[in-house]
């Protein structure tokens, strides 16, 4: 059975876990400013620039996906806690009401009939998620390219800070529930 401790160690290694990758988008971004190949007499300025754009943009995809893996991986500690078994979509979406759904949702579902819900006023973060794990798919599906999930006026560093935003939030909005004895 899931505790509140439990709940609240998972919670914490998730959090670090996305510090450690918000960390390393700064240090990207640093690093980007200061290029050390500007000097370099192979390339110029246009070329280095374009390289630097899409080094950056691959960051940003994995990083995409490490960070949906992060929530994937919380919920699915927390759903083999409280039911005591592993998670299988394919089973639960056997059950007409999770068809359609995704794994993320299928998980989401499953937990708040149990202990997990999210914090009161942050309902619309259940969208807000499914949407960074359809850029994920979506990312996936079109060849690791970050270009293809950039929405109309955004840049792909803008794109990644609402994706790591909205992971970070996702996760300190979950809110353990006390069992009712």
């Amino acid at each position: 059975m899931l505790t509140k401790e439990d709940f609240k160690k998972l919670k914490k290694e998730a959090k670090h876990e996305i510090a450690l990758i918000e960390k390393e988008a700064q240090h990207l971004q640093q690093k980007s400013e200061s290029s050390p190949h500007e000097k370099d007499k192979l390339w110029n300025v246009e070329e280095m620039e374009e390289l630097i754009q899409k080094r950056n943009e691959r960051k940003y995809s994995s990083w995409t996906i490490e960070l949906c893996t992060i929530i994937e991986d919380l919920l699915n500690q927390l759903y083999q806690q409280t039911h005591q078994k592993k998670f299988n979509s394919i089973q639960l979406m056997k059950t007409p009401a999770y068809r359609s759904l995704s794994n993320i949702e299928i998980l989401q579902a499953e937990l708040k009939n149990q202990y997990l819900s999210l914090k009161s006023g942050e309902e619309n973060i259940e969208e807000e998620i499914a949407k960074v794990f359809q850029l994920r798919n979506k990312l996936i599906h079109s060849n690791f390219s970050y270009a293809s999930i950039i929405r109309d006026n955004r840049n792909a560093k803008k794109e990644f800070e609402f994706i790591l935003d909205t992971v970070k939030k996702y996760r300190k909005c979950l809110k353990y529930n006390q069992p009712e004895n």
